[in-house]
C-alpha cells in the first residue's frame, strides 16, 4: 500500500514539475519566441477576436512585428484580398494587400496596399532607384476602374468600423490618378498628394 501512494505522489510531483516547466516557458520572454509561434495557429479558434474581423480569420504570432495578428482573404474580380489585424500597443492596426489573379493571394501579384496609420495606398510592389520623383508605371482606365470594383468588392464584404474607412479611403485616392498624377517610393508608387 505505501508503495502504491509513493508511486502516486511521484506521478503527481512530475505532472506539477512539467506543468510548471511549461507555463514558465510560455509566460517568460521565451514564450513569444519558441512557443507561441506554433501554439497560437492551433488555438486560434478560440482566441477572441477584434472589432470587424470575421470568423474565418486565423490567428498567427509574430514576435518582431504586430504580436497576436489575424489574417483573412476575400475574392475580389480578377483577384484576391488579404486583410491583416492586429491590436499592436492596444490600437487597432489594420492592413490590405490586394492581388491581381491567381486562386488565392499566395499566387497574384501585388497591386495596391494600406494600412490604417498609413494615409497614403501604395501601387504596386517595383522597387524604384533614389531619388524617388516619377512612377516608372502608369494605370489605365481599365486598371483604374477594376482597383475600384475591387475594392467596393471588399467593402461590400467586410463589416469592421476600421476596414470600411480604409476602404472608401482607397477609393477616393485612386479616383484622384487622373487629376494628380503618380509619384515613386521605395517599393511602388503614391497618388501625388494636392
Amino acid at each position: 500500500m505505501v508503495y502504491r501512494t509513493s508511486k502516486k505522489s511521484a506521478l503527481g510531483c512530475a505532472i506539477l514539475a512539467a506543468a510548471l516547466s511549461i507555463a514558465t516557458i510560455i509566460l517568460t520572454p521565451i514564450g513569444p519566441i519558441l512557443v507561441y509561434g506554433w501554439l497560437v495557429p492551433l488555438i486560434s479558434p478560440v482566441i477572441p477576436k477584434p472589432d470587424g474581423v470575421p470568423s474565418r480569420a486565423n490567428a498567427e504570432y509574430h514576435w518582431k512585428g504586430f504580436g497576436l495578428v489575424w489574417y483573412w482573404e476575400d475574392r475580389v474580380s480578377g483577384g484576391c484580398a488579404r486583410w491583416f489585424a492586429s491590436e499592436f500597443f492596444d490600437e487597432p492596426v489594420r492592413g490590405i494587400d490586394v492581388f491581381e489573379g491567381g486562386k488565392n493571394c499566395d499566387e497574384g501579384e501585388l497591386t495596391m496596399s494600406r494600412l490604417s496609420f498609413s494615409d497614403q495606398t501604395t501601387l504596386g510592389t517595383i522597387e524604384n532607384e533614389w531619388p524617388y520623383e516619377k512612377c516608372p508605371f502608369s494605370l489605365s482606365d481599365a486598371s483604374i476602374r477594376r482597383y475600384i470594383t475591387q475594392i467596393e468588392e471588399v467593402r461590400e464584404a467586410t463589416s469592421g468600423r476600421i476596414e470600411a474607412k480604409m476602404l472608401m479611403e482607397m477609393r477616393d485616392e485612386i479616383m484622384q490618378i487622373d487629376r494628380l498624377g503618380l509619384s515613386a517610393e521605395q517599393y511602388g508608387c503614391r497618388v501625388d498628394q494636392e
